[in-house]
């Protein structure tokens, strides 16, 4: 039987959706909240994985790289062409929604962690959950 472990991060990032219909084609930024979920076998010290190695492999892989940044569309010629490149950002390949970070978030942490779903909220209300 496997047991899940689940450790939550917190980190700010602007974006923009360049399909938007709404005010969501603006730049602007969320404080998003991540919920990595991992699995596994009960080890002979009664852990799956050690909560400070969780929180460092993460931090080190997503969080590090996402906070504080600007994610930005490959296909964005308004940023792509405008954004000073000196300031923190993450080129991506797919429009910068909760949905496309979510599944970008997990196929990175996947090859790290025995992981079984990441939840992404954009805002306290809104959450996306991504799951193998």
């Amino acid at each position: 039987m496997k047991t899940q472990v689940s450790k939550i991060f917190h980190f700010d990032m602007a974006h923009r959706l360049t399909f938007h219909k709404g005010k969501c084609v603006n730049l602007h930024g969320h404080t998003y909240k991540l919920e990595v979920i991992v699995s596994g076998n009960i080890d002979e010290n009664g852990l799956i994985i050690d909560f400070g190695d969780l929180k460092n492999i993460v931090n080190k892989n997503i969080v590090d790289k996402l906070d504080h940044s600007t994610a930005i569309y490959e296909k964005d010629s308004l940023l792509m062409n405008a954004f000073p490149k000196t300031l923190k950002h993450n080129i991506f390949s797919n429009e910068t929604t909760a949905e496309n970070l979510s599944k970008w978030i997990f196929d990175k942490l996947v090859k790290l962690l025995t992981i079984e779903q990441v939840r992404l909220w954009e805002t306290p209300t809104n959450q996306v959950t991504y799951t193998k």
